[in-house]
């Protein structure tokens, strides 16, 4: 991926969050900050952090403008700021701002150093023996989170949206609301969230609950963790939970909280490995510890009791016991970064780790071999690309982790696909690598087996594994991250706008639906033109409703769509009226006056999708009421008529064949009563909604044409948000507690009165033409 690519991607990521924000000012918060100044020899300098979540968001920021409010912790970061502890940044360039807060030595150890790192991180770590609770750490916990609270008050206006980071900040949320009940708030957390069993050791457990469920949206890395969450939650603080919506209600408001899996700037790993420099540096590591046709594993580690480095290189020992042929043939290196050598546990460990190398090496290296090489110092990035790069297995073994990153790295750096990567089961990034070779960290004699299995494993297998797991990674690298979240966000946002009963705004929408001359409607089926069946072939659109229908699929002025989860053709059938635009499989197949389009993407994945409807049909044939529905391009699954008790079979069982399908080929997606297995593909009713506008109306069609949309579902959610602002979506049915829909209709018989209205004002002249005919044919293409 080349330096314009990746450009291109931070662009469109900002647009997308731009179109989030609608003119709010972004705040992201976080302990860390993205740019740093320190004394050198030459004066002040400035220091960028490499990598990571800063690294990603810095030129996102830079597109959107805003405020950056962290934890100035540069020696000369003050030097440079103003009264206030701003700067403008980039350095030269500036485009937005820097908050820096200022904190003194005590405040560090007591907060950074002590509830932080010596009490949540153990805990949440499942490290409970190394968790430390005093009222000094806790009282310093609160004070600088009310301070970072205090320094987002002093720089945001109206209507902002704050973005706040990780575990350092659990209470700053609720200091935020208790002062500005408007602002929207989100809140992304870093590590994993432990068991209730395990959470409820924390003395303060309710007091950073309440932190928590102040924000408006919590993202964790995995469903476990917002599963956990939801768990303390409930029995913690009494809240209602809702677990199929993932709605925490408490104190009068409400939190989604969901699950992102963060990632990693892909393609400037991609780069990074494929550089000249990076092929240097290969040159350089292969002389210098001399690896020359020798088999080369690599771990990359902080200094860091749950990573699991010590139980590594007891694995590492017992691969060269158990396996002698390993003996002088292959080489481990271990790049840890020494991290809080001012916490006592953690000099400790890095002692532990120094030794036991030495040991190692000692008692099996020989004259002109050295089983494990030990690199404590920084490495540019291009040099940490060449370790990936030319490992034949990446040895990723915490004890716990929200998600680990290197896993990524490893593979995003593997341009020539030759690796294995072997992970510990308690990472949060096993989720996402179904073709990594899984080991449990705490079984030492099976990670030595299933290391020696990896570097043993034919090169067909080690390209196949390594070609799955790059192609699922260049899908959702961080921007993609970045883009699922604020699409929460902006769900959650249009679900601000009063969302109130639209046959008693008619006025109103009269008025905005003649604002353009022109009209679209675009209508979901089950549901919203016909009631929901309990078996889906018995669903039929009353009479009355396909006779309004054709009356505006007949008027000059006015298209038709529907936007089904039905087949094309099963949509089509039942609908069977002519000069309607049809969509089925959520808009992955569309046809109109003769003309087809099928995403082509969707047509790839079909054997898939046949291969989990014939797996599915096996493993729910006993369970009664359970309808398995194959559509071509999507799978659903109903369980409408199944017995409550059976709900959690009948998911396991979803679950379970989806596991059996390569990573990032096929997604599920929960409907009323009805499991969805699509294309993992970024198409929804939403991005199907917006297509079909623009060929309709073209590219100006926000100016030309107004819209109503009206949906059922939670795949409908995906449409009401793409459209807030330019159309009049309308929920049919009971509303979830959040919805994107502006209006609402109790159900299909509201939604047919409405057309009909729509319908008698389009052949009254009610609503002002615009002077030019309507026309359905569209042009041929894909979205």
């Amino acid at each position: 991926m080349t330096l314009a690519t990746i450009a291109h991607d931070t662009g469109h990521m900002a647009r997308a969050v731009e179109e989030t924000l609608r003119g709010r000012t972004l705040v992201i918060v976080s302990n860390r900050e993205p740019y740093v100044h320190r004394r050198g020899v030459r004066g002040v300098e400035v220091e960028r952090p490499e990598g990571g979540l800063v690294a990603a968001l810095d030129p996102v920021l830079q597109a959107t403008g805003g405020v950056w409010v962290a934890w100035g912790s540069g020696d000369a970061d003050f030097e440079v700021a103003d009264d206030r502890g701003c700067v403008p940044v980039p350095p030269g360039a500036p485009r937005y701002t820097l908050r820096r807060v200022r904190l003194i030595r005590p405040e560090v150890d007591r907060y950074y150093l002590g509830f932080a790192n010596q009490s949540i991180w153990p805990l949440f770590h499942m490290a409970m023996d190394k968790a430390r609770f005093t009222r000094r750490y806790w009282t310093a916990y609160q004070a600088v989170n009310r301070r970072f609270a205090d320094a987002v008050m002093e720089t945001v206006g109206a209507d902002a949206v704050v973005w706040i980071h990780d575990y350092h900040l659990g209470l700053c949320p609720r200091y935020l609301r208790q002062r500005r009940p408007d602002l929207f708030l989100t809140h992304f957390w870093h590590i994993p969230w432990p068991a209730r069993d395990v959470y409820r050791i924390c003395p303060q457990r309710a007091e950073l609950l309440e932190g928590m469920l102040a924000n408006d949206l919590i993202g964790f890395h995995v469903p476990s963790y917002v599963q956990n969450f939801l768990d303390c939650a409930e029995q913690e603080l009494g809240a209602a939970v809702d677990r199929a919506a993932g709605v925490v209600e408490y104190e009068g408001h409400r939190t989604r909280v969901a699950a992102f899996p963060i990632s990693i700037d892909v393609g400037a790993w991609e780069e990074a490995a494929a550089c000249r420099a990076c092929e240097r540096w290969m040159a350089h590591l292969i002389r210098r510890f001399r690896l020359r046709d020798r088999l080369i594993g690599v771990g990359v580690d902080r200094i860091d009791y749950t990573k699991g480095i010590p139980e590594r290189l007891r694995a590492l020992e017992l691969l060269f016991q158990r396996y002698p042929r390993f003996r002088e043939r292959f080489v481990f290196i271990q790049k840890a970064a020494p991290s809080r050598t001012r916490i006592q546990a953690y000099r400790q460990l890095q002692e532990t780790v120094e030794e036991e190398i030495a040991r190692i090496n000692a008692q099996y290296g020989t004259d002109t071999w050295q089983p494990i090489i030990y690199i404590p110092r920084p490495l540019p990035p291009e040099a940490m690309a060449a370790l990936y790069r030319m490992a034949d297995v990446c040895l990723v073994t915490p004890l716990q982790d929200g998600m680990n990153l290197v896993a990524k790295e490893f593979v995003a750096s593997q341009v020539d696909g030759r690796g294995v990567l072997v992970l510990s089961e308690m990472a949060g990034a096993i989720e996402e690598a179904a073709w990594a070779v899984p080991v449990n960290p705490f079984d030492p004699e099976g990670v030595a087996d299933a290391l020696a299995g990896a570097l043993e494993m034919p090169p067909a297998d080690r390209q196949c594994r390594m070609r799955q797991m790059r192609a699922h990674l260049r899908r959702h690298d961080i921007y993609h991250w970045m883009a699922q979240h604020f699409q929460a966000a902006g769900h959650l946002l249009a679900a601000r706008a009063h969302t109130g009963p639209a046959l008693h705004a008619l006025d109103t929408l009269r008025r905005d639906l003649s604002a353009r001359g022109r009209l679209a409607v675009l209508l979901d089926f089950d549901g919203t033109l016909a009631p929901i069946a309990d078996r889906p072939e018995d669903a039929q659109i009353p009479p009355a409703t396909r006779a309004t229908l054709a009356r505006l699929a007949r008027h000059p002025r006015c298209t038709v769509a529907v936007i089904s989860g039905r087949t094309l053709e099963d949509v089509q059938r039942r609908v069977n009226l002519d000069g309607v635009v049809y969509a089925g499989n959520h808009g992955l197949e569309c046809t109109w006056d003769g003309g087809l389009m099928v995403v082509e993407g969707a047509l790839r994945l079909r054997d898939d999708l046949a291969e989990c409807s014939r797996s599915l049909l096996e493993r729910l044939r006993n369970v009664e009421g359970v309808i398995v529905e194959d559509k071509g391009l999507s799978l659903s699954v109903h369980y409408r008529l199944a017995r409550p008790s059976d709900v959690d079979q009948v998911e396991h069982a979803v679950l379970e064949t989806l596991n059996q399908i390569p990573a990032g080929r096929l997604k599920t997606v929960k409907g009323h009563k009805v499991l969805e297995i699509r294309p993992d593909l970024d198409r929804g009713k939403g991005s199907a909604a917006l297509w079909l506008l623009a060929q309709v109306a073209g590219p100006r069609w926000r100016q030309e044409r107004a819209v109503l949309y009206a949906g059922d579902d939670t795949t409908d959610e995906d449409a009401f948000a793409a459209l807030a602002g330019s159309g009049v979506t309308v929920r049919v049915g009971p509303a979830p507690q959040q919805t994107a829909a502006g209006y609402s209709l109790q159900g299909p018989e509201e939604l047919a009165r409405l057309l009909a209205i729509i319908a008698g004002w389009l052949e009254s002249d009610a609503l002002v033409t615009a002077g030019h005919d309507r026309g359905v044919a569209l042009p041929t293409g894909s979205p």
